[in-house]
Order: C-alpha cells, then structure tokens, then sequence
C-alpha cells in the first residue's frame, strides 16, 4: 500500500494548540492515488457534504456505534481511504468524483455505502494502527471487504448490490506484489460477509483448479501441458475489443469471448462455420438480428453482455438449416422456455445484463437432433449435476455465471453418446491457457467459456 511521504504543518482553529501534523497510516479502497495532507487542512468545525455523513451515520447504526469519524473530500486522487493522523482522529478521506464514476459504472446505489462501509471497516478493526507490507495489506483488504459485506447486508442490500463497486473497479490479474487482492479474492470475501449477516453457512473456497470426474478424467490430471501451441484456436487479449480481422482471414471465427478486470478475453476456432458478423449495442440487438437472420442463412452463436453493452455474434452454416428465436424478460423466463420445448426449439445460448434476461432457441430437424433438455440455476458449480446427465449421456450446452448463479443447460440428442462423443469441462483460478493448450493439442474444440465467482471455467469437446 502506498505511503504518504509529504509531512506538513496545519494549523488547528477553534482555539486548539497548533500541532504538527503526520501520517500514521493510510487503507485505500482501491490502487488509485493516496491523500497527501494538502486536502486535510481543515478546521475541527469542517462540515462534510451531508450525505457522506448520513451514511456514515446508517454504517455505524447497524453496529450500535456513534459517529466519530471526520469526513473529509480530497479531489483528484481517485480514490477513498482510511487514514489516521498524529492527532488522535480518524478519518474517511474520499474524492467525491471518484465514487460518482463508481456508482455510474455500477449502476447502482449501494456503491457509496459499501466504499465507506469498506473505509470505517478497516478503522474498526484496527488496521490504521500499523504499518504493513503487501502480504499483511491484501489480508486487510479482505477483511475490510468482508465487513463492508457484512454490514450492507444488514442494511437491507442484496448481494450484487454489496459486490457492486467492487465489480467496477479494476485490480490485478496477479496480485503477488500488489497491496490489494485479486478481484475474485474481494469479492468472496464481501460475499463471505454478506452471508453471515444472512445466517448462512459460508462453505469454503479452494484456489486448487478442478477437474471432471467423468469421460478420460485420468487425461486431465495433469499440472503442466506439453504442448506450446494452439491447433484449432486462437485467443486475443485486449484492454478495448480487439480487431479481429487478422483472426478471421487466417481461418479462425469468433467463438465466445469474456471480459473481466476491465479487459477482453476473445476466443476464436477454426472451422466454425463460414460466413460471421459481429455487432455491440447498448440495447438488445432484436433490430440486427432480425436483420442477420436473412443473410446468408445465419445464427445467433454468441450472445453476452459485457461493460455495459450487448455482444451479439452471428454465424452462417451452409446448408445445415436451423430455425431460431429469442426472448428476452425482467425475470428467468422458465414459462417461455417451457412453451418453446413443446414447440421443438431448445436453449442454444443464454446472457443476462442490465436487469433483462435474453434467451435463444433453436430447433432443427436432422441436424444435431435435440432429444431432451434439462436446465438448472446454482449458487455454486454444479459439478454432481453435470456428472448426473453425463452418466445419462446428456452433454452441457449452455454453462455461464449470470445474475450470481450457475446457469446449466444440458442436452439429449439423437446421435451423441459416450461411445461417439466426448465432452470435458476445466475449472480454475488462472487464465486456463493450459487447460486449452492441452485440450485443443487432443483434438478437443471450445464449447464455451464463463468468468465468475472466482473461476474460469471451460468447456471443450469432440467426436470420437
């Protein structure tokens, strides 16, 4: 965590004794800029905007303490910290822009209660006493997250509201030499929290990758891959959504992508399809995909809903003739899914943003038969239930972390079982590049791919 350098002399009013003034330390909310004393010279009778004091006051509330911290807006240094000074008070120092692009980029507001609950946090719990290294911040940051958890839920907030700031900031992929967690770190620990304020069991998390248990698992165990480059795949990297005309004219279509900690994850697989075409939007694309359906006989392949745009992939596959529809609802739309399989059409692909559910069908006559489908929403990763169908030689669709829970899609069709086919899903902490480098180098090819709850999980599958 950054330390301030910059020691000044303020002068106190209201007849106190002038003093000089250092800092003992300092809890930053996130790795932005850290106060310095030029934006806490101050009177002892400074009167911060009254809604960080009101909410303040809702913070300590909950706890039965009275307020006895000093509020104090400090532009331009993006941010929000605990600070405590040579003089015996505690301060929450915050930069009143940044927490308005917070809330902003969330869309939520919680956001300004969960940051100071976050600050008063590491003050309660004696963090601001001390001096630390970078092991001993990131272990604080958590339990200040976990407080911030904690109490937003006893104020009445929902999860995603709890973990909303947290979701709209940037960390670090690797934080070994950071002073603040990893996000997936934070945001278990406010999860953490928020559930034993609720009266739930926190169950406890792993940072050890897991595998399947069904179909050439043995294959799997395996901590490093041989192989040093992709067959069939092609992964870009990007801060802002890459091009992807290089990709495309060497073979390769989009096949998923993924965005978290504020950069683009795109996936793209040769031999999927032939003709494609991308779009984002702010609003659901229903215009652009009424008008890709008639060209060039194409799908919808991928649909998502990333920084606040919808991502819609749309793909042409010759001949092989699909029928297709979508629907979209403020709820999980379980009635709509019932009626479309009594019509023949299945879950193909699935996204949720922005409070609106998005759901699309297909329905095919010879090709890839659907038989059967089953559909699930879990708080935490259905491994048993994918095994359940596996044994029954149903194989997984649509896998994704949306709305907080696991969406499980799997499907029956008339042509697949273990004999012919095989299916494999990687769940891990880290980017999976082994996992896909080992899979694609056995002739597997990415089914989907998803980012939540702390893990990347991966689908991959092929004929036999």
């Amino acid at each position: 965590m950054k330390k301030v350098l910059l020691f000044l002399l303020l002068f106190i009013s209201l007849s106190l004794p002038a003093q000089n003034l250092e800092t003992k330390f300092v809890c930053t909310y996130g790795e932005g800029g850290t106060p310095d004393l030029l934006c806490m010279q101050m009177q002892r009778s400074f009167s911060s905007g009254e809604d960080a004091n009101e909410a303040t006051k809702k913070i300590l509330r909950v706890l039965g303490l009275a307020p006895n911290f000093i509020m104090v807006p400090c532009p331009n240094i993006a941010n929000c910290a605990a600070v405590t000074l040579n003089d015996g008070f505690r301060y929450i120092v915050y930069d009143r822009e940044f927490m308005q692009k917070i809330s902003n980029a969330a869309s939520n507001d919680w956001t300004s209660i969960s940051i100071l609950a976050h600050e008063i946090g590491h003050h309660l719990q004696g963090h601001t006493l001390r001096r630390t290294g970078n092991e001993e911040s990131r272990k604080m940051e958590l339990e200040a997250d976990r407080f911030s958890g904690f109490v937003l839920q006893k104020l009445g907030a929902k999860l995603t509201d709890a973990q909303a700031a947290m979701n709209a900031i940037g960390h670090p992929e690797d934080d070994s030499y950071s002073s603040h967690p990893a996000k997936f770190k934070r945001l278990n620990a406010i999860k953490e929290g928020w559930n034993d304020a609720a009266g739930i069991t926190n169950t406890p998390t792993t940072t050890t990758p897991e595998t399947t248990t069904k179909i050439e698992v043995s294959k799997l165990d395996v901590e490093i891959s041989d192989a040093t480059s992709l067959n069939f795949h092609d992964v870009i990297q990007s801060d802002n959504f890459p091009m992807l005309g290089d990709s495309w004219n060497a073979g390769y279509n989009y096949k998923a992508a993924v965005y978290d900690y504020n950069h683009w994850y795109v996936f793209m697989q040769k031999d999927f399809g032939a003709w494609q075409a991308y779009r984002r939007r702010d609003n659901f694309p229903k215009d652009e995909i009424k008008e890709l359906w008639n060209k060039n006989n194409s799908i919808i392949t991928s649909l998502d809903y990333y920084n606040d745009e919808w991502s819609l992939v749309m793909t042409s596959f010759d001949n092989k003739f699909i029928k297709q529809r979508w629907s979209t609802n403020g709820q999980f739309p379980e009635e709509k899914i019932k009626e479309s399989w009594k019509e023949g059409y299945y879950i193909t692909e699935a996204a949720y943003g922005n409070g609106l559910w998005a759901i699309v069908f297909n329905k095919t006559n010879n090709y890839e038969k659907f038989t059967n489908q089953y559909y699930g929403r879990y708080d935490e990763f259905p491994k048993e239930k994918i095994k359940e169908y596996w044994d029954k030689n149903w194989f997984i669709t649509t896998l994704k972390y949306l709305d907080d829970k696991w969406l499980l899609v799997m499907t029956e069709y008339a042509d697949r079982n273990a004999s012919n086919y095989m299916q494999r899903w990687n769940k891990t902490t880290e980017f999976p590049m082994d996992k896909l480098l080992k899979n694609d180098n056995e002739g597997l090819k990415l089914q989907s791919v998803t980012y939540g709850d702390g893990f990347w999980v991966t689908v991959m599958e092929r004929w036999r």
